[in-house]
Formats: C-alpha cells, structure tokens, sequence
C-alpha cells in the first residue's frame, strides 16, 4: 500500500499517516497482549519506518503522540459513559459493554506502554 501512495504522489509529495502499534522491545507475553488490546492492525511485526524506507520514501519523520492517545482513549471512555442511555438504546446493552471494555483494554494497554502511537511523515523523492 505504501508503495502504491508513493506512485500517486509527484516527486517531492508529501503523506503523513497516523497509526497505532505494539511497542517494540516486549515479550512474546506482551507482544500477544498488546495485540489482542489493540485495533486488528497492530499485529504487524513489520516496523513503520523500514516499509516506507523500502516503499522509496525519504525524509521520514516521526512525531510519538502516545500521549495524546491515551488521553483520547479515556475521553472515549468518559464519553460513552455521559451518553450510556442512548448509547445502550441504539446499540444495544451486549454492543455497548462490548465497546467499553474493549476501551478500558486498550487504555490499560497503553498505559503499560504496551502500544504506541505515532505520526509519520514522508516525502518521495524529488
């Protein structure tokens, strides 16, 4: 997928992208319970920089915005918990209890700096 962003761009564009991973460094014991807290995609073992390296993109920067994340995380909690009424009544009872706990995981997760977040900028060569 990288590589076909990097044909869409001219020479010298720019993509930035957001995303969510396992922390590197964990235990295979961490590495599966941040897997199973995080979104689907954070089962890649691949690290972010070296794809887009083999993508052909340069100047890569990277900016960690765990914190933000986390913050972010526990507003989704807080949130969801202000509107539980209605939440419940659209969703259902199992569906909304399904997405807290889901929540409260991935927060946990994060505090344990299980998984990290972060913005990566890129640009093709010019």
């Amino acid at each position: 997928m990288l590589r076909a962003c990097g044909r869409l761009l001219k020479p010298g564009g720019r993509t930035a992208f957001f995303t969510i991973f396992v922390s590197p460094g964990l235990s295979r014991r961490d590495h599966r319970r941040a897997v199973r807290a995080g979104p689907r995609v954070v089962a890649s073992r691949r690290e972010h920089r070296p794809l887009l390296e083999a993508a052909g993109f340069v100047e890569i920067e990277e900016t960690d915005v765990t914190e933000e994340f986390w913050q972010t995380c526990g507003r989704w909690i807080q949130h969801a918990g202000r509107l539980e009424r209605d939440l419940r009544a659209a969703l259902g009872s199992e569906l909304f209890d399904e997405q807290q706990a889901d929540r409260r995981a991935m927060l946990a997760a994060i505090e344990e700096g299980l998984l990290s977040r972060s913005l990566f900028v890129a640009r093709t060569p010019a």
